[in-house]
């Protein structure tokens, strides 16, 4: 079950984030940091058991960051990392943005769900200000991956338009 970071989920969502930030698979985030900006994040739970965690970062300008992206290790390949990012879609989707953004190894299920490569210099700078604290500042290989969500709406627009339902007399 998807649901929305509770104050007293913090300690878990850091557990989990710490396992790859280790590895620099993503930026460690401060318990303090979590705490302050919990409703920003949202979890899986399995069992009772937090076991995916992600987040979406305001503050781009007209474009929303998806980041903190983890799945336990355990849970690996049953679907909840793409479960995770369709659902901070239908979250950003809700919003005022009109692009959704992320930095990732995972290109190719991002690609599946619509998001395309972009040239990170596309990116905010202060997307960089984060780098600070990576192991790879240096030589990042992460891919910038971004989702318009004003085709998103428009496609979906489409579908429900009322021009296409027919006239009746």
């Amino acid at each position: 079950m998807i649901r929305e970071a509770k104050y007293n989920d913090a300690e878990s969502i850091q557990n989990l984030i710490r396992i790859f930030s280790e590895t620099g698979k993503v930026l460690f985030r401060s318990l303090d940091e979590i705490r302050e900006n919990i409703f920003d994040f949202w979890v899986y739970e399995k069992n009772n058991q937090i076991v995916a965690v992600s987040s979406l970062k305001k503050g781009w300008g007209q474009m929303i960051e998806l980041r903190s992206l983890v799945v336990d290790p355990r849970y690996s390949g049953q679907g909840i990392g793409t479960k995770m990012v369709e659902a901070s879609i239908e979250a950003a989707l809700s919003s005022d943005y009109d692009i959704l953004f992320v930095l990732t190894y995972a290109v190719s299920m991002f690609e599946r769900l619509g998001f395309r490569i972009v040239n990170k210099k596309t990116l905010p700078y202060k997307v960089w200000n984060d780098c600070k604290a990576c192991l790879h500042q240096e030589s990042c290989d992460e891919t910038a991956m971004s989702l318009s969500l004003v085709s998103f709406r428009d496609k979906h627009a489409i579908q429900i338009s009322p021009f296409a339902i027919t006239n009746v007399r």
